[in-house]
């Protein structure tokens, strides 16, 4: 697939451009996304869907990070959305789906070594009740979902489980935050019952479910650099000392061009990612979507937090007050690179897959 974007994703991006014009990071862009339809995306007609792919949904996700606009899209739309889409049972899918894929009801995905499946009740209904102990931290739009899609651990491995964010037995709380755009909670359950939606290949399912979160985040991250770099060469051409612009010093002039590089090669990478990902697509194995993944990772994050570290810098002191914007993408980036677990590892997994290539 060609790394470039077609004429009707450029469209939608420009779209985003002008509808987000006058937003400001933390403002609720919600009610635009789902005016829009961008929740339908990703997902298929039958569902409700518009049949969008991979990459027009990557789309988004940039525009989002140059806004830094709250809406719980990545959680519900792209986390447990594309969990419930790939890893589900038919029957949660048609029943659950389309109020994910129209934006009525908001789901969060709950993962992590930290939930356990203390006990497994009988079928009720010809399903299985789970039993859900343990907690987990970080969840994005954990407090706020009305659903919880949690990945548990118990006696037959990996499952799947749907429960409600009100239902007894599970607690929720935010404490203090880095992202004040972004909110991630707590989640823990003591004995809170939950059904059992695992679908067929559960285990190789989500894992490309994970390949997909990385490569959406990886998007956002480009979106957030890319907007970093505007608003630094915005101030470099109007900022003067000595006279002269400083944008007009080489030191700025090397410093902008270096960092124009590290986004245009993440957003290669993501891009490249975000077609090998697509659902069906030829040449691309699960093993190579997540080397896919795992090389957008990492690009993308150092791109977003040496954008934004930079793009401070350019300010000057203006650029570390609480007024100006930048501190948000600071924290943005700082929070996304540290989401999905350290760098080493996506770094190891990059390096593992070129010593065997």
């Amino acid at each position: 697939m060609p790394i470039n974007l077609s004429t009707e994703q450029k469209d939608l991006a420009e779209t985003l451009d002008d509808v987000w014009s006058g937003v400001a990071p933390g403002d609720d862009v919600w009610p635009s996304i789902r005016e829009l339809g961008l929740t339908e995306i990703p997902f298929p007609g039958g569902s409700g869907g518009a049949d969008g792919t991979f990459r027009d949904l990557t789309v988004v996700m940039t525009g989002l990070g140059r806004v830094l606009g709250s809406a719980p899209y990545l959680s519900s739309v792209v986390m447990a959305g594309l969990a419930l889409l790939d890893a589900a049972d038919r029957d949660t899918r048609d029943e659950v789906l389309p109020g994910i894929v129209s934006g009525a009801r908001t789901a969060a995905l709950v993962c992590g070594a930290g939930i356990v499946t203390s006990a497994i009740r009988g079928e009720v209904a010809g399903e299985r009740e789970l039993t859900l102990s343990g907690v987990q931290h970080a969840v994005v739009d954990g407090e706020s979902a009305e659903l919880l899609v949690v990945v548990t651990t118990g006696p037959d491995g990996t499952d799947l489980a749907l429960v409600e964010g009100s239902a007894p037995g599970v607690r929720r709380s935010v404490g203090e935050q880095l992202d004040g755009t972004r909110q991630l909670a707590t989640v823990e359950f003591d004995g809170a019952t939950a059904r059992r939606i695992s679908g067929p290949d559960l285990a190789s399912r989500l894992e490309g479910v994970r390949s997909r979160i990385l490569i959406a985040l990886a998007a956002e991250q480009v979106g957030l650099a890319r907007r970093c770099l505007e608003m630094a060469v915005e101030y470099a051409g109007t900022r003067q000392q000595f006279g002269r612009t400083i944008g007009s010093f080489q030191g700025i002039k090397h410093k902008l061009v270096d960092l124009l590089i590290a986004i245009e090669l993440a957003e290669a990478t993501v891009l490249d990612a975000s077609g090998g990902a697509e659902r069906g697509s030829d040449g691309a194995s699960a093993a190579e979507v997540a080397d896919f993944a795992a090389a957008s990772r990492v690009l993308a994050s150092r791109a977003a937090m040496t954008a934004a570290e930079e793009a401070i810098q350019v300010h000057g002191g203006i650029g570390f007050t609480w007024e100006h914007s930048l501190h948000h993408y600071f924290r943005r980036a700082k929070a996304d690179q540290l989401l999905f677990g350290d760098e080493y590892a996506y770094v190891q997994a990059v390096g593992e897959s070129l010593t065997m290539g």
